[in-house]
């Protein structure tokens, strides 16, 4: 996702290129990081050690180990992505402070503990959710945090427009508030951005339909493909402006 502080006015200009479109979502998407950061208090929290679950490529691994200085470990379930987030790691200078671990984020089993903190950026809908804040309960210290950003429910429809497209079902906020307590976890901080995530979707659909409109040497089953992806963000969009999807900044600390 992406985070638009004035999110009435259009991020890129009308009938920008494909390359502009994803310029400006790319600078959005470290917009959310860097407001993150501020949520969750990154410079107190997020600077020592830190699991970065579900990492994905390594992006919100690589913004805490350059921003804050944090020693992460950058948990993916992909074996091939861990070469990958290491080379970017060193590309950008951190090669010694971001190590992958390759493992199911719900039987993770780390030696260097505790940890100060675990982040979960748009992945923790992926997990079985008492299993892995049990699981965090013996990797993070007392007073540490479980940082976590991810699209919640309010209604059913919501949460079956974003399974149809992401293949994981979204639950509302109280399901991760029941899995944390019962783990010894307590809800310290949230925050609603649905409002100033919504213009990601209509940037992610403007950049679909102008690849589809200038990139002649797409195949016919890409040009498919993206017609899909492209009719699955306007869906995501309408739901968040109807308020069947929100997205929100969660914090817990361990008691």
């Amino acid at each position: 996702m992406g985070y638009y502080p004035d999110s009435r006015t259009p991020a890129h200009a009308p009938g920008a290129s494909p390359e502009d479109i994803r310029g400006s979502i790319r600078v959005h998407q470290e917009g959310l990081l860097q407001y993150a950061a501020k949520v969750w208090g990154a410079e107190h929290r997020l600077s020592g050690k830190v699991l970065d679950v579900g990492c994905g490529l390594g992006g919100g691994s690589l913004f805490w180990a350059q921003e804050y200085g944090a020693d992460v470990t950058a948990v993916t379930n992909a074996p091939e992505h861990a070469p990958i987030v290491e080379g970017f790691a060193r590309e950008a200078g951190v090669g010694g402070k971001v190590r992958s671990l390759v493992c199911d984020a719900n039987r993770l089993s780390v030696d260097d503990g505790p940890y100060d903190a675990a982040v979960a950026i748009e992945s923790s809908g992926y997990f079985n959710r008492p299993q892995w804040f049990q699981r965090l309960a013996d990797l993070i210290r007392p007073g540490g945090s479980v940082c976590i950003e991810e699209v919640f429910t309010t209604r059913p429809g919501g949460a079956d427009v974003w399974a149809e497209y992401f293949y994981c079902k979204p639950v509302p906020v109280r399901e991760y508030v029941q899995a944390a307590e019962a783990a010894g976890f307590a809800l310290v901080d949230e925050v609603d951005v649905t409002a100033e995530t919504a213009p990601f979707w209509e940037e992610s659909a403007a950049w679909t339909k102008a690849v589809l409109d200038t990139d002649d040497s797409l195949s016919a089953v890409e040009r498919r493909n993206m017609r899909i992806s492209l009719l699955a963000n306007q869906a995501q969009g309408a739901e968040w402006r109807a308020g069947g999807l929100t997205l929100g900044f969660l914090r817990f600390e361990k008691k």
